[in-house]
């Protein structure tokens, strides 16, 4: 009956064992997926922030851009032109890199650039050869489509750092819950391990007072 007994017990911690094990390993691997959510989530906002950071760039280019015209347009200083170009460059140049960034180009600003482009170089056209009335009346015809665009730049700019804010939320969530599930593993583990310890030193006991000899 006592080996019976044994046996039973020995059964029971064998299958305990398994799903002790099992825990373990489930707890492990959820906080090792929870570590990559949160590595993801900070891949995410860091792309998210880069693109904002270009999209300011190009914003701040773009709006320099227009005043250099402004002034060209007013004064007719030639020294102004490289400038102008040099500054639209660089704003064309930044709005493609955070539209590459990104990977879509929804609000369509790549072609509104293109226009506003087009028309900023009609504008110098026109001042070049002298024609002031026509230059102003073309840039006052720019200035609506330019400011939209200015705004768009700003909207697009503002999106991504909101969206990198939930990402770094998100991922600071994944970090604690990994954190927790791995502590959640080494407990059970070192449960598992204290009553494995327990129930040897118990069977050892109970086989050694089975096998000592009697004294009455």
């Amino acid at each position: 009956m006592a080996n019976n007994g044994t046996g039973k017990s020995s059964k029971f911690m064998a299958i305990a064992a398994v799903i002790g094990v099992c825990v373990v390993v489930a707890l492990f691997a959820a906080s090792v997926w929870q570590e990559n959510t949160s590595q993801s989530k900070i891949d995410e906002a860091e792309s998210n922030l880069l693109t904002a950071s270009l999209i300011g760039d190009a914003q701040t280019e773009a709006a320099a851009a227009g005043a250099l015209l402004n002034e060209y347009v007013i004064t007719g200083d030639e020294a102004l032109i490289p400038e102008i170009q040099a500054v639209t460059a660089t704003a064309v140049q930044k709005l493609s890199a955070a539209i590459a960034e990104t990977g879509s180009d929804d609000g369509n600003l790549l072609a509104q650039g293109s226009s506003a482009v087009e028309a900023l170089a009609g504008v110098i056209a026109l001042r070049q050869v002298g024609d002031v009335e026509a230059a102003g009346a073309a840039l006052e015809e720019l200035s609506p489509g330019f400011n939209s665009l200015l705004a768009g730049l700003n909207e697009f700019a503002e999106s991504e750092r909101a969206a990198a804010a939930i990402a770094i939320s998100s991922a600071e969530d994944a970090n604690t819950m990994a954190s927790w599930l791995a502590i959640s593993a080494g407990v059970v583990a070192a449960v598992m391990v204290l009553a494995a310890v327990v129930y040897v030193v118990g069977n050892l006991r109970r086989r050694s007072s089975v096998g000592a000899p009697s004294t009455s």
